[in-house]
């Protein structure tokens, strides 16, 4: 569970002002590097407060959508209807790296760009999300 944590800890500090880093030459990209808008469907969404007691939640009492989608050329993020934001990305060693935030809370997501695996948290100041899922090719 430490080490979870921890992990959570590292994937939500991010840098506001990433920018979209380019494959390096020779690397072959996977067809989730951003280059085309994706579908995630989350799977697993556990809630920790300060003092470190976690819970998993449904998506509903999450008040979580069940799909998200991710225009990584217009750095958009849309969740339902109406449900929209913006965020910043980079690229790190097969990794598509995704952070925004509003509301007062931070976000960061991690997508494999081969399986499209995504491992995210959203960062309060006094709770953290950790979720779990998976990407598709809409």
């Amino acid at each position: 569970m430490i080490s979870t944590m921890r992990r959570a800890a590292a994937v939500s500090a991010f840098a506001l002002r990433a920018t979209v880093a380019l494959p390096a030459a020779g690397v072959r990209a996977g067809q989730f590097d951003g280059s085309k808008p994706f579908l995630c469907s989350m799977t697993t969404i556990m809630e920790c407060d300060g003092s470190g007691q976690c819970e998993r939640r449904t998506h509903e009492a999450a008040s979580a959508p069940t799909f998200l989608r991710f225009d990584v050329g217009t750095h958009v993020l849309t969740a339902g209807e109406n449900r929209r934001t913006t965020f910043r990305s980079t690229r790190l060693d097969g990794r598509l790296i995704l952070q925004g935030g509003e509301n007062g809370r931070g976000w960061s997501a991690t997508i494999n760009e081969e399986s499209g695996q995504l491992a995210a948290a959203v960062v309060d100041d006094d709770f953290t999300f950790s979720i779990f899922g998976a990407c598709t090719m809409p």
